[in-house]
C-alpha cells in the first residue's frame, strides 16, 4: 500500500447506506484492519501503530444495526482477538467509551481550521484534523480507562462528568 493511500480517511460515500456488509467489507475489512496493522513507532497517527501490544486491544462498538447484525458480531469475533459481543458493553455511556472524547478532540481541530463552505472542504479539514492528533493522545485516552470505570462503579453506574 502506498504511503498516500495510508493518509486516505475512509470517507463513506454519499447515498451510501452503512449495512452490515458494507461496514465489514469496506470500513472494518479494510480501513480498521490496515489501522492496527501499522507497525512504525515514529509518524502521524494514519502511520503510527495505534498498538504497542495486540493483547492490550478491545474492539467495542455500539447499537447501530451494522454493528449488531449477527455476520458482523461473528466476523468480529473472528478478526478481532479481543472482542465484545452485543450486550457486553454498555453501548451509550460516554464515561465508558473513550472515542466519544476523540471525537471532541478532532471536532475542536476542525473548529480551528476555520468555517466550511463544501463537502470537500469539509473532507480536508476532517484529514488535516486526523493527521494531527499525536498518538498520545490515543494512549491517554485509553490508559484512562480503569480510573473511569472505577469511578463508574463507585458512582453505581451514574455519569461521571469530566
Amino acid at each position: 500500500m502506498s504511503h498516500r493511500a495510508l493518509l486516505e480517511l475512509h470517507i463513506i460515500p454519499q447515498k451510501q447506506s452503512v449495512d452490515a456488509a458494507y461496514y465489514r467489507d469496506d470500513i472494518l475489512g479494510v480501513t480498521c484492519l490496515d489501522a492496527i496493522s501499522h507497525s512504525s513507532k515514529t509518524g502521524s497517527i494514519v502511520v503510527r501503530s495505534m498498538l504497542l501490544n495486540m493483547s492490550d486491544f478491545l474492539f467495542m462498538q455500539d447499537g447501530a444495526p451494522a454493528h449488531t447484525a449477527k455476520a458482523m458480531q461473528e466476523w468480529c469475533t473472528n478478526n478481532f482477538p479481543h472482542f465484545w459481543k452485543k450486550g457486553e458493553w454498555s453501548a451509550n455511556s460516554p464515561n465508558l467509551n473513550p472515542i466519544e472524547n476523540l471525537w471532541s478532540i478532532l471536532a475542536d481541530k476542525v473548529d480551528k481550521l476555520g468555517q466550511v463552505n463544501t463537502i470537500e472542504n469539509l473532507i480536508q479539514n476532517l484529514k488535516l484534523a486526523w493527521i494531527s492528533i499525536d498518538v498520545d493522545i490515543l494512549n491517554n485516552l485509553v490508559s484512562g480507562m480503569p480510573d473511569r470505570i472505577r469511578k463508574v462503579i463507585e458512582l453505581h453506574g451514574d455519569y461521571i462528568g469530566q
